[in-house]
């Protein structure tokens, strides 16, 4: 009778005890992370905003990102986290994602050599061709999503073995890829400036800008799905996940609609109607670096003085040394301690509308849009200095409020 109460208390501790065990070790359970679906939230689609985690590549969504399959969202997020390692923040992941997206459709790639040298290139030796051929053919030796055929480009971003990128073992690690594209897309000068996609341009030398601005919504989207944003799916079949401030990323921000000349600063965007900004400010011009910025715009395009100011320089004749004519120069005071003046080139003479000492106001029309001397298309050379020495003015300007068109 003893013995038997005796078991009956042991079994009913151990009962305790299995119960206390399941709740404590199935709370474990329940609080920990699904190894099989990341956490849904709302993700900060600001350029400007650090990469938030290291992305688990174990534990990927489950739900369709786009037309992205796992092999691709895996490679996504490695160069996610490489973007994270150099500090690039969000811009810099996303240009990332967009040329590896316009280069590779995400995949680790191969190349089978069938590259037929086209004659009259500046980009090798047809000698130099056959050895970097032999070389970028072990690339199908070692493990790959698929074959390229670009010269002896391989890998994510297409890099090149001749071209200085890194050895053929070296680019197929799309780690490796990801964290050599992110060391040369710091060395842009000013690139947090640039259009995304100008930058990629800069770092991958392709001469297609457009192409990987295509890119953008798609990149932006993997971005946020793979950092735990919902992705829903829109009443044309678009896939879009939700940002922090309500907005989505089927409209990633390109910069600001143009709308007029005008900014909260005082100071404005000194042409209307622009086609294109060149963005080739500091570029080797031979005896020296480009001043300034181009604009492209119509001939007879009005140009606004940028700010308040004096005119300095309003000549077809007395020219700044190394700019074409004619030219205009509006003084516009101190900001900080320097003083601040602004240069408009390539107006033809017709087209210099103000006069040495006219006060001007921001967005006062001074000169028309035109190709006068030095230059290959209508455009507004327009620059910007600080003391006695040139600045970038495009982002010099956003640093004064002012809109840059997208």
């Amino acid at each position: 009778m003893k013995r038997t109460k005796r078991r009956g208390i042991f079994a009913v501790l151990g009962l305790i005890i299995v119960l206390l065990f399941g709740m404590v070790f199935g709370g474990i359970l329940l609080l920990g992370d699904s190894p099989s679906k990341a956490t849904e939230t709302e993700t900060d689609c600001s350029p400007d905003s650090t990469v938030p985690k290291e992305i688990n590549v174990k534990n990927l969504p489950t739900t369709k990102v786009g037309s992205y399959n796992k092999q691709q969202l895996t490679n996504a997020a490695i160069i996610i986290n490489e973007a994270k390692k150099a500090e690039v923040k969000q811009q810099g992941a996303i240009i990332g994602l967009m040329t590896a997206i316009q280069e590779s459709s995400l995949r680790v790639l191969a190349n089978d050599g069938t590259w037929k040298y086209p004659e009259g290139t500046n980009v090798m030796t047809e000698a130099q061709w056959a050895k970097a051929r032999k070389v970028v053919l072990t690339s199908l030796d070692l493990p790959h999503q698929g074959v390229g055929h670009a010269w002896d480009a391989i890998s994510l971003m297409q890099q090149r073995p001749s071209a200085g990128w890194g050895t053929v073992e070296q680019i197929m690690d799309p780690s490796y890829a990801a964290s050599t594209f992110f060391s040369r897309l710091k060395k842009v000068p000013d690139w947090q400036s640039l259009p995304y996609e100008v930058t990629a341009e800069k770092v991958q030398v392709s001469g297609l800008p457009d192409n990987y601005a295509d890119q953008r919504p798609d990149a932006e989207l993997l971005y946020a799905a793979l950092q735990g944003a919902t992705v829903e799916v829109s009443d044309d079949e678009e896939a879009y996940a939700q940002c922090k401030d309500e907005g989505d990323t089927r409209n990633p921000d390109s910069g600001d609609p143009y709308e007029g000349p005008k900014s909260n600063s005082g100071w404005v965007f000194p042409v209307e109607n622009i086609s294109k900004i060149q963005y080739n400010y500091g570029e080797n011009r031979g005896l020296w670096p480009h001043a300034g910025e181009d604009f492209s715009s119509p001939k007879d395009t009005p140009i606004y003085a940028a700010a308040d100011g004096q005119v300095i320089r309003a000549s077809c004749s007395d020219l700044v040394v190394g700019r074409s004519p004619c030219q205009v120069q509006v003084d516009h005071g101190t900001i900080d301690g320097q003083r601040v003046s602004t240069l408009y080139v390539h107006m033809y003479e017709d087209g210099v509308l103000a006069q040495v000492g006219d006060e001007v106001k921001a967005g006062e029309q001074i000169a028309k849009v035109g190709t006068n001397g030095n230059s290959t298309g209508y455009h507004l050379h327009f620059e910007v200095w600080l003391g006695k020495a040139d600045t970038n003015p495009v982002t010099f300007l956003k640093e004064q409020g002012v809109s840059i068109p997208g």
